[in-house]
C-alpha cells in the first residue's frame, strides 16, 4: 500500500501550524466577500507565484516559491483554527490518525474556506487508511485551489491507495505541470505510468 509518510505529513502541519502575529487577517469576520481587496491582493499574489513555480528553472528556486506559497495559503487561519491544528499534529505523531481527523473536521467548521484544512484532513484520512474520504476532502480543496500543487500529490497518492491507476497518473502529470522541479517527479511518473498501464509490448 503506498501512504504518504507520517514524517511528511508532519512536515506540513508543523509548517502551518504555529501562531503567528496576523492583526489584519485575525481581526476579520468569517463573512469576508471574495471581493475584499485584501483577498483579491492575496489571489493576485498567488497567482503570480504559481505561474513562477511552474516556470522555475532549478531547484532552489523553486523550493523558495514553495514555501511562500504555502505561507500565503496559511495566512488566513485564525489562532482557534491553528491550536486544533497543533493538537492534530501530536495525535498524528502518536499515531492516532482517526483523532487528528475528528480535530481536522473540528478546525473545519471553524473555517471550511480554506482549502488548506481540507488539504490537511484528506492527509490524516490517507495515514489513516480511508483513500475514498481523502479523496472526497481533496475535492473541496481543489475546488478552491485548484493550482495547490500539493493537493494534487495527495490525490495521486490517495487515487493509488485506492487502487485507480490512471486516476493517480492524471493527477500526477498536474503536478508537474504546476511543479516541474517537485524532486523525483520523473521517476514518479515513470512508476504510475507503469501502474496504469502496465509493461509496454
Amino acid at each position: 500500500m503506498n501512504r504518504i509518510s507520517l514524517s511528511s505529513a508532519l512536515a506540513v502541519l508543523l509548517t502551518v501550524a504555529p501562531a503567528q502575529a496576523e492583526p489584519a487577517v485575525a481581526g476579520k469576520a468569517p463573512s469576508t466577500t471574495s471581493s475584499s481587496p485584501q483577498k483579491l491582493s492575496s489571489e493576485t499574489k498567488k497567482a503570480a507565484l504559481v505561474a513562477q513555480l511552474a516556470a522555475s528553472k532549478n531547484p532552489t528556486e523553486a523550493a523558495l516559491l514553495r514555501g511562500q506559497l504555502e505561507e500565503l495559503r496559511t495566512q488566513s487561519i485564525r489562532p482557534a483554527t491553528r491550536l486544533l491544528m497543533r493538537r492534530a499534529a501530536r495525535e498524528l505523531a502518536s499515531e492516532k490518525p482517526g483523532d487528528a481527523v475528528e480535530d481536522f473536521g473540528a478546525a473545519l467548521s471553524l473555517q471550511n474556506d480554506v482549502a488548506v484544512l481540507w488539504r490537511l484532513r484528506a492527509q490524516a484520512r490517507i495515514l489513516g487508511g480511508d483513500p475514498g474520504g481523502a479523496i472526497s476532502d481533496l475535492g473541496v480543496a481543489l475546488q478552491h485551489d485548484g493550482s495547490d500543487a500539493v493537493s494534487w500529490q495527495l490525490l495521486t497518492a490517495a487515487e493509488d491507495v485506492a487502487g485507480d491507476g490512471q486516476a493517480a497518473l492524471k493527477a500526477w502529470q498536474r503536478v508537474m505541470e504546476l511543479d516541474p522541479q517537485l524532486p523525483g517527479a520523473a521517476k514518479r511518473f515513470e512508476k504510475l505510468q507503469l501502474k496504469a498501464f502496465g509493461r509496454p509490448t
